[in-house]
């Protein structure tokens, strides 16, 4: 018996073509290359034919049945990766081909594959990928060679399968085109988002959440603008670390990517509003007048409706000095000649100080003075104070708004992912595709 190492006579001992039965077996999942859309796993891809020229009578060679002969010693499918993604089309290591007398060839090489994959980063990190690992004959035709499932096999077969850390294996089934020249393995994959969510979602939505309280801050104090700046550099920071691991796609903008991008607006608009609301705070009669409808928004409902009290303490206090000045001026009119001042009540102001005395004179002069000083610098204070005032209200108005939404965006934005509650219990998973494999092989028997 001689090994034949051609597929000549093999060809020409029948009109029909070539057929090679296929199946795959998926052993790991070692890495999914996002930003060069790389999918690289090991499997063993498993190949049976017959070749005629190796059949033998078991009695003539003391009952051998099956043999193991070197790959370069027979003939073999050009069975290829079609998708590749780093040039080797091959597989890793040509093991031996198993020869039964009947003429059955089998042959189970294992492979390290980097295969191409496109990835979808619409949902990322809740992202599904489906990746392809697409085989066929890189030299016979379609009318020379054929591909079909072995046993009956329509998916991968996991039996030794290695689960990964990083995905979940969702499905593997496999697609015959219509003129069995190709198989293709739709590899289904699930990210475990555990590891996102702890490192890049939990602290982007408790920054975003953080620059609220910068509405919360008091308008005097400096770090104000200080808290919304280092929120924005760390924004700036999470966004490069997104934009490091996602590939470059123009497609579509992930799902992390928008709440970023979310939380980068709504703090630069922090940024832009504390300024206002600082520039408010400091106003004063000298440089602005309020407009009547400031007083009536901001003064007068809004408090109301925010269960805001305005504080009186400036109010209390100028009532405290107008007691006291109308003690003096009793004071003064008692010392003053009573028949004088009884002759003089009912005269008008300047008559009044013609009739007292000079020392009285000097005092009321001093106590008008006095007077005109604290009017209007009470008058001054009060319309600080309602600046002031303004811009607390419009601290907790903003506080509110941003709140809603801040909380709004980060439910509409992180729960759109079709899978973000969705737990993935990956042995059950592998044990329904291993027991969907053996149903499939029983109904090809």
């Amino acid at each position: 018996m001689e090994a034949t190492q051609s597929a000549e006579d093999l060809k020409n001992a029948s009109s029909d073509p070539i057929e090679v039965f296929f199946s795959l077996a998926f052993v790991l999942l070692i890495n999914v290359d996002e930003k060069n859309q790389i999918m690289q796993t090991n499997v063993w891809p498993t190949m049976k034919w017959n070749d005629y020229q190796m059949r033998w009578d078991p009695r003539d060679y003391d009952g051998i049945r099956t043999i193991r002969v070197p790959p370069d010693k027979v003939w073999l499918p050009d069975i290829v990766l079609f998708n590749n993604a780093d040039g080797n089309y091959l597989v890793s290591f040509y093991s031996n081909v198993v020869v039964e007398h009947t003429g059955e060839m089998l042959w189970v090489p294992p492979a390290v594959y980097k295969s191409s994959c496109l990835i979808d980063v619409e949902f990322f990190p809740f992202d599904e990928q489906t990746c392809s690992l697409t085989f066929g004959s890189w030299t016979f035709r379609k009318d020379e060679l054929q591909l079909s499932y072995l046993s009956g096999k329509r998916h991968v077969e996991l039996n030794d399968y290695l689960p990964s850390g990083v995905w979940d294996l969702m499905d593997a089934p496999g697609i015959l085109s219509n003129d069995r020249s190709k198989i293709s393995y739709q590899i289904k994959i699930r990210r475990k988002a555990l590891f996102y969510t702890v490192i890049l979602i939990m602290p982007t939505v408790l920054m975003a959440f953080l620059s609220m309280m910068v509405f919360y801050l008091p308008a005097e104090s400096s770090e104000k603008i200080t808290l919304a700046i280092s929120i924005l550099l760390a924004l700036v920071v999470f966004l490069l670390v997104v934009s490091k691991i996602l590939p470059p796609t123009s497609s579509t903008i992930p799902l992390m990517a928008k709440y970023l991008l979310m939380t980068f607006i709504m703090n630069m608009i922090t940024i832009m509003v504390s300024v206002i609301i600082i520039n408010v705070y400091f106003r004063g009669p000298a440089t602005h007048v309020m407009p009547n409808w400031v007083k009536i928004i901001f003064l007068k409902y809004l408090p109301m409706f925010f269960a805001m009290q305005r504080p009186e303490s400036t109010q209390h206090e100028f009532q405290r000095e107008r007691k006291s000045l109308k003690a003096a001026f009793r004071t003064i009119f008692k010392k003053s000649d009573p028949s004088r001042v009884k002759k003089t009540v009912k005269r008008e102001p300047s008559q009044t100080k013609e009739k007292l005395s000079d020392e009285a004179e000097k005092a009321i002069e001093a106590i008008e003075y006095i007077t005109t000083h604290l009017t209007q610098d009470n008058k001054y204070k009060q319309q600080r104070e309602e600046w002031m005032f303004v811009s607390v209200v419009i601290d907790r108005l903003l506080l509110y708004m941003f709140f809603a939404v801040t909380t709004g965006g980060t439910m509409g934005i992180l729960l759109s992912a079709p899978n973000v509650f969705e737990h993935v219990d990956q042995n059950s998973v592998i044990e329904r595709l291993k027991k969907q494999a053996a149903e499939e092989m029983i109904n090809f028997v």
